[in-house]
């Protein structure tokens, strides 16, 4: 049975969801506050996190960013009122992994939820250190290795990197990043997408060419010497 952990201070709310979680077959730990939602998280007993950001004693936000700062790498579905953009990229941002704003479907709540763990199942059976051409990348440390030079990533641009790693040579949709990186509303995160190649393509640019090429009009791929 998969292990989720709830954080959310809305009582009537989160009753509401442990019962639809429960009824699927979710063995599901709620608590009201950011203090033991954090320990109860880096305990690393959970398959997945479903985090409200405004809740009591560390927010959301803070919560995320101290779980990553720790190199956890627990995927989080992070529920909020806010429905403005520059929040829902303030929270992914901090290394949240999905976004969904109240009010929602519950269908969509569940949906969400099992594409949240098929990802991170199918990255979990893999090898954690990825080695393409001259560089390494460390997937459970988020560490970049390259000519003996080691750089921690921020958790989007080590998703990117990861990517880009699992399908050497091979183009990648812009459509296909945005749904593996963020998983929904891609038309809104295009730009958002440029920013991390343009940040992941200077840390991997040395005195030869880019390694990250833009496909025009496609998407990207990332280029090897053989």
């Amino acid at each position: 049975m998969l292990k989720l952990l709830l954080i959310e201070d809305d009582l009537a709310l989160a009753q509401a969801i442990g019962k639809l979680l429960r009824e699927e077959e979710y063995d599901v730990l709620h608590t009201a506050d950011g203090e033991t939602g954090l320990h109860l998280a880096l305990s690393g007993l959970y398959d997945a996190l479903i985090l409200d950001i405004m809740i009591p004693g560390i927010n959301g936000l803070e919560l995320l960013r101290q779980l990553r700062s720790k190199r956890n790498g627990t995927p989080v579905l992070v529920l909020t009122a806010r429905d403005q953009v520059a929040d829902r990229v303030k929270g992914l941002d901090n290394g949240a992994d999905d976004y969904l704003v109240k009010p929602f479907a519950t269908t969509e709540l569940l949906a969400r939820i099992r594409a949240l763990l098929r990802r991170y199942d199918k990255i979990g059976a893999d090898v954690d250190l990825l080695t393409v051409d001259g560089f390494s990348y460390n997937r459970r440390a988020r560490e970049f290795i390259r000519e003996g030079v080691t750089q921690v990533l921020s958790p989007k641009e080590a998703a990117l990197l990861e990517l880009f790693l699992r399908h050497p040579r091979q183009v990648l949709t812009r459509e296909q990043i945005m749904d593996r990186l963020w998983g929904y509303e891609a038309d809104v995160l295009e730009n958002t997408l440029e920013t991390y190649v343009s940040k992941l393509r200077k840390r991997l640019e040395g005195d030869e060419c880019p390694l990250i090429q833009t496909v025009r009009g496609i998407g990207y791929r990332l280029q090897t010497r053989d």
